[in-house]
């Protein structure tokens, strides 16, 4: 909105100047400046023309201010966004190297439990082999005292 009504600001000083410079011209060519009345006026017309220009300095400087304010806060977003995904990296980074150890760490626990179940497990096949030889033996033992 203040766009549209700086937009209209310029292009009106800009055709009252125009006009006004097109109206000087023909009356200083038309009349040679005779009178004091038409001195006066052009004057007038200066002034006015001058006033003009003044406010048109005057808007271009405000804008001009208004855009390096804009320009100034946009670098500092972008600064701020641009620490943010700096923060954001390092943090995913920290998480994924946490999140290797530990699931490096749980894989090492399964491989040691796995390697106690399958010790358990020769260690009990190695008593029940041993358990049924010496029934066996004892077995034979008995069998050999009532036989004989």
């Amino acid at each position: 909105m203040v766009s549209v009504v700086r937009s209209f600001v310029k292009s009106w000083a800009l055709s009252a100047l125009i006009v006004l410079a097109f109206a000087g011209a023909a009356n200083a060519a038309g009349n040679a400046l005779e009178s004091d009345a038409e001195k006066a006026e052009l004057v007038a017309e200066l002034a006015v023309r001058d006033s003009v220009m003044a406010i048109h300095d005057s808007v271009c400087i405000v804008e001009k201010k208004a855009l390096r304010s804009d320009l100034e806060i946009e670098r500092a977003k972008c600064e701020n966004w641009e620490q943010s995904y700096n923060t954001l990296k390092k943090n995913n980074e920290t998480c994924a190297k946490a999140l290797s150890v530990a699931v490096q760490a749980s894989q090492e626990q399964v491989e040691k439990q796995k390697a106690k179940e399958k010790e358990k497990e020769k260690s009990d096949v190695v008593m029940q082999s041993a358990s049924m030889a010496a029934s066996f033996g004892l077995g034979m033992l008995i069998m050999w005292l009532i036989l004989d």
